[in-house]
């Protein structure tokens, strides 16, 4: 089919890996591997279809002047903010960060933002400073963990009011555009009967779709955040281990709202595993139980 297609996203929601699969269909083979160190399909070389991140001003004028596209938005429920939230800080870059950014922020947080390109990202030392009391500059470069911790947990909490939602909720309203979940994405089979509405040619590209989940931390880490946390439910005992500052912070979110008024945000000491959390709930003084006080003034998001 000679048509021609334009992506739209927010960080982390893989809309370049989409691009890159549409060009493969395009030329009828698999061009040379896009990933860099991080995971993220940011080494494409000669494409045709152009990914637009929403969040950014200059990407936003280059969506509104592009003409005749067939318009794909690459979308996601609130479930996977978690996920794009870690992929935000760890896989959108160029490999300047590594592996991933989140293990690279863990380490140097100055550096990390001093590093990265994003306008919104540098503004995180001023959010140190004004939520934490925190200076962090070239004297002080590191973040103690629970800091890290209690800096993204608020990131989770005010999901709502982040820009990537905002925005996600824009595309999602754009006329026109094919609109395609996430979750259909990291799922090979959905992927490739979307592709199949558009492309008369069939692609296999399994082996290449195997080895882009395999470079996603941020899925992992996601999936194995969820496993901790349904683990906690279902009263069963697992370690807790290999598991990112992002991770760590999602697994105290949930179980805040689950148990309600045992309070999971100012822990200091990430649990080693499952039963200490079990532990931790069963035998917390009942005097001392109740609510954060966020819920409260959120009452019509958060309630027992």
């Amino acid at each position: 089919m000679n048509k021609d297609f334009l992506v739209v996203h927010t960080p982390g929601a893989v809309g370049n890996f989409l691009g890159y699969i549409i060009d493969c269909y395009s030329a009828e083979k698999l061009l040379p591997s896009p990933f860099v160190h991080s995971g993220a399909s940011h080494n494409r070389i000669n494409k045709k279809t152009q990914s637009f991140d929403l969040t950014a001003p200059d990407q936003q004028i280059q969506f509104a002047q592009a003409k005749n596209k067939s318009v794909i938005g690459c979308v996601w429920d609130d479930s996977y903010f978690p996920y794009i939230l870690h992929a935000y800080y760890g896989r959108t870059n160029s490999g300047q960060h590594g592996k991933c950014g989140v293990k690279f922020l863990e380490k140097n947080f100055f550096k990390y933002v001093e590093m990265h390109t994003s306008a919104d990202v540098q503004q995180n030392i001023k959010t140190m400073k004004d939520f934490f009391g925190l200076d962090i500059n070239k004297e002080r470069q590191t973040v103690p963990r629970h800091i890290l911790r209690q800096f993204f947990w608020l990131q989770l909490f005010y999901h709502k009011d982040n820009k990537v939602t905002e925005v996600n909720d824009q595309i999602k309203l754009l006329p026109g555009a094919d609109l395609l979940g996430i979750d259909s994405i990291l799922d090979y089979r959905r992927l490739k009967l979307f592709l199949s509405t558009y492309f008369d040619f069939e692609l296999d590209f399994k082996q290449l779709h195997e080895q882009f989940l395999e470079h996603n931390n941020s899925l992992k880490d996601f999936n194995k955040s969820k496993q901790i946390v349904e683990s906690v439910k279902n009263n069963q005992k697992i370690a807790i281990r290999e598991l990112s500052v992002v991770g760590e912070a999602l697994v105290l979110y949930e179980l805040e709202q689950y148990f309600f008024d045992v309070p999971f945000f100012n822990i200091v000491q990430m649990f080693d595993n499952t039963q200490q959390i079990l532990d931790y709930v069963k035998y917390f003084p009942t005097v001392m139980k109740q609510p954060n006080k966020l819920y409260n003034t959120h009452y019509k998001r958060f309630s027992r």
